[in-house]
């Protein structure tokens, strides 16, 4: 509820904002500021995640964000927490994007509406995301069943579901 509140409330301004400012000097400079804002925010908020026995997918209006099944060594579900930094993205407009930190696991990525419904994905490579999805558990079995079966053309179906927002 909290990110789908900032979101309207922070487009609402911008709009706001530019109404207000047409005509002006500043019209151009708000204008210019909001197209940027829009524009991150739809190239990084997540809408959905899906998963296939290749790889792990965060949907983006603007983009498809992809974790390559074969680098996942392990998923578990993970909540975050209100210790945890924000280095650079967003901390609730259109979602939680960008590079975090938080003190037991350290740095990662992220991709989520909702911090209820997260978990993390670590590769072999020590990079960690966290992701959101609406049914977690489901996205996790999945992804645990892909990385410790061998790959095969027979594989179980991929479930994909959309960011908890609410």
């Amino acid at each position: 509820t909290f990110s789908f509140v900032l979101t309207i409330l922070v487009i609402g301004l911008l709009v706001v904002g530019s109404i207000c400012t047409y005509g002006t000097d500043k019209f151009i400079l708000l204008l210019a500021v909001t197209v940027t804002v829009l524009t991150a925010g739809m190239i990084y908020s997540p809408v959905s995640v899906s998963a296939d026995r290749n790889e792990i997918n965060v949907h983006s209006p603007f983009k498809i964000h992809s974790i390559p099944m074969r680098r996942v060594v392990s998923v578990e579900r993970f909540q975050p927490t209100m210790g945890c930094t924000r280095l650079l993205g967003s901390g609730g407009f259109m979602g939680y994007w960008g590079i975090f930190r938080e003190g037991d696991v350290g740095r990662y990525m992220a991709f989520y509406g909702q911090a209820s419904h997260c978990f993390m994905v670590r590769l072999d490579n020590g990079d960690k995301y966290v992701l959101g999805c609406n049914d977690t558990d489901a996205m996790v079995n999945y992804i645990k069943s892909q990385i410790t079966a061998p790959a095969s053309p027979s594989a179980p179906s991929a479930p994909s579901s959309s960011i908890a927002n609410s």
